[in-house]
């Protein structure tokens, strides 16, 4: 897009100024429009910014002078604002359940590396937290009772990592997230059958509740990010395990 302005010979001098000024404004809305008489300036137009209104108008005073005349006529729109459009993060972690309901992420036998039937669904996970706004959320890793305590708390940390770093990988702002291993410790099922050591195979995404705020959907009970820092979460283990057999999810 190219765009031209001209002065037009036997303006007033103060019109180059005003004209400008009233474009610089349009940047404000979605679509409107501003018209420059010889005693006033009006802007008009819809927009999806809620402080549109007043930027304009501090626009105008500051360019223009505080004795200058203008009108602003500027409609708020819902449907406009980038912002109020995004899922709720109680919407985000429900659209990622839902994916895990009927698709896994799985890893190679006792190791961290997400296996090549987790490309895809990693992928799809990355869609819906880039649709997202920013939010909290711990990656919980969970395993089940074969193998060593010790040894699979290990590994359930290193796959919550793993699933971290490839969501980087994918381009997702993961500043506000963390990533804990819970090891074997919160069963789903029970670890007498195949099916109830595969459930509880799995990495969980929940909110991470904001300090001084009422629980959010963690049932795992976490109060925030000071006390996950403090399990430190979001260190790599200093070892891998080795033989648990795991394949979580």
């Amino acid at each position: 897009m190219y765009t031209k302005a001209r002065v037009v010979e036997g303006l007033p001098p103060e019109w180059p100024v005003r004209v400008l000024t009233g474009l610089e404004a349009l940047g404000y809305l979605a679509h409107g429009a501003v018209v420059v008489t010889p005693d006033n300036l009006t802007v008009t137009g819809k927009t999806g910014r809620k402080e549109a209104g007043a930027q304009i108008a501090g626009l105008l005073a500051e360019k223009l002078g505080d004795a200058a005349q203008f009108d602003i006529d500027v409609a708020y729109k819902v449907a406009l604002d980038p912002v109020a459009g995004l899922p709720t993060p109680e919407e985000c972690i429900a659209q990622i359940a839902a994916i895990q309901t009927d698709r896994k992420i799985n890893f190679e036998p006792g190791s961290p590396n997400i296996d090549g039937s987790g490309v895809a669904i990693m992928n799809d996970i990355a869609d819906i937290l880039g649709s997202c706004d920013e939010i909290q959320i711990e990656i919980g890793g969970h395993t089940d009772s074969q193998g060593r305590e010790e040894m699979n708390e290990e590994l359930s940390q290193a796959r919550a990592n793993a699933v971290l770093d490839a969501l980087r990988a994918r381009r997702v702002l993961t500043s506000s997230f963390a990533a804990k291993g819970y090891g074997e410790s919160q069963p789903i099922e029970g670890n007498d059958t195949e099916e109830g050591r595969e459930a509880n195979r799995r990495i969980e995404f929940k909110l991470i509740a904001v300090q001084g705020a009422e629980d959010s959907i963690d049932d795992a009970g976490t109060s925030g990010l000071e006390s996950l820092e403090e399990d430190g979460q979001e260190g790599t283990p200093e070892g891998e395990a080795e033989g648990s057999g795991d394949e979580q999810n």
